[in-house]
């Protein structure tokens, strides 16, 4: 397919954005990366490559045995396309970095489940571009690549940053896909359907890279400096999703879900989940966390009518120090080492090949 104006000017955009919440392009050190050893728990990344190899996705992420794409989607809100073009970016990016690891490492068995990771990932970037396309819209994927600024990370940053990436992702595809099998008056494209099973592939990349930070549990679990940076990078992550709902809610207002708390909900998911790696777990429950959380959506939601109005960078510093602050009050709270709460037994059903098939969706374990 051959990229019109339109698709080059909104790739461009996409690239462009550095905004704090636009998705990002990584790169990391892959000598460092080579020099980690895993030999002692090669039995449980044995298990694990097999369970990317088997492949239970394979044949699903397919259109043409499925009617319900045969219809017209072009009176669908322009927040369903931004929707789609912050996944596509997302997933894209995901693709480029697992596929660039597959590339540099030479341990044979973790550089073959990170292909497998890129294959998943790619899967979901085409089948998002698919959607697009519903609506006349589309990302020139090579063009970004071209265009967008890659950050370069240390290894243990871009294993913190990808395990919760990934969890969160499963997290919010799977409320998304319940809530609408609750209430299918609301699923207004066929492509939500899929977000039982896409959310499958979340998880497991999810476990896979919580797999490698177990396996280096000195180096990158253990240790003040590390909680700090696990710390500091979960609230990062939680944030960034905040403020982007904040911004996309109109998206979440049209399939008839309350934004913040469809991300509250989110947040204290991926929290418990994320403990069963970290150890311990942000205090997301704490009436003081929610208020300086609301406290930062009010402030960024101020900047960015002041943005649209047209003020300079210079007035928007008092706010962006404000949110600065905020942030590190909500670093600076204690952190919670008792038991998690409970993840719900979320039910799947997957459609394959236009047909409903059911199975159990809950959290997979290593």
């Amino acid at each position: 397919m051959i990229a019109t104006e339109s698709v080059v000017q909104e790739t461009k955009a996409a690239a462009a954005d550095k905004s704090l919440i636009s998705p990002r392009f990584y790169v990391t050190d892959y000598k460092k990366m080579n020099a980690l050893r895993f030999d002692h728990m090669a039995d449980a990344f044995k298990a694990m490559h097999k369970r990317f190899a088997d492949d239970p996705n394979k044949h699903f992420f397919k259109r043409d045995d499925d009617p319900d794409f045969d219809q017209d989607f072009s009176h669908l809100p322009k927040s369903f396309k931004d929707f789609l073009i912050r996944g596509c970016i997302g997933e894209f990016s995901g693709a480029l970095l697992y596929k660039e690891i597959a590339d540099r490492i030479d341990d044979p068995i973790l550089s073959d489940t990170y292909r497998l990771m890129a294959r998943d990932e790619g899967r979901h970037s085409g089948f998002i571009r698919l959607a697009l396309r519903d609506i006349s819209a589309d990302l020139d994927l090579q063009l970004l690549q071209g265009e967008k600024e890659f950050v370069s990370m240390h290894p243990k940053l871009i294993l913190y940053t990808t395990y919760l990436s990934e969890v969160i992702g499963y997290f919010r595809y799977i409320n998304i896909y319940s809530h609408l099998e609750a209430h299918p008056e609301h699923r207004y494209h066929p492509i939500f359907k899929y977000f039982g099973g896409w959310c499958q592939d979340e998880l497991k990349h999810g476990d896979f890279i919580g797999l490698q930070l177990e396996a280096q549990k000195n180096l990158y679990l253990n240790g003040g400096v590390n909680r700090l940076l696990i710390r500091f990078f979960s609230l990062a992550v939680y944030v960034t999703m905040w403020l982007r709902d904040l911004k996309a809610q109109d998206f979440y207002a049209s399939i008839g879900l309350d934004w913040r708390a469809y991300d509250l909900k989110v947040i204290r998911e991926t929290n418990a989940y994320a403990q069963r790696v970290f150890g311990f777990r942000l205090d997301v429950d704490n009436p003081k966390f929610i208020r300086i959380l609301d406290r930062m959506a009010e402030r960024y939601a101020r900047m960015m009518e002041r943005e649209a109005a047209g003020a300079g960078k210079a007035a928007l510093v008092p706010i962006q120090m404000a949110l600065t602050a905020d942030y590190l009050r909500l670093f600076a709270m204690k952190v919670r080492t008792d038991a998690p709460p409970p993840i719900p037994d979320y039910p799947v059903t997957p459609v394959v090949k236009g047909l409903s098939v059911k199975q159990k969706g809950q959290p997979a374990t290593v």
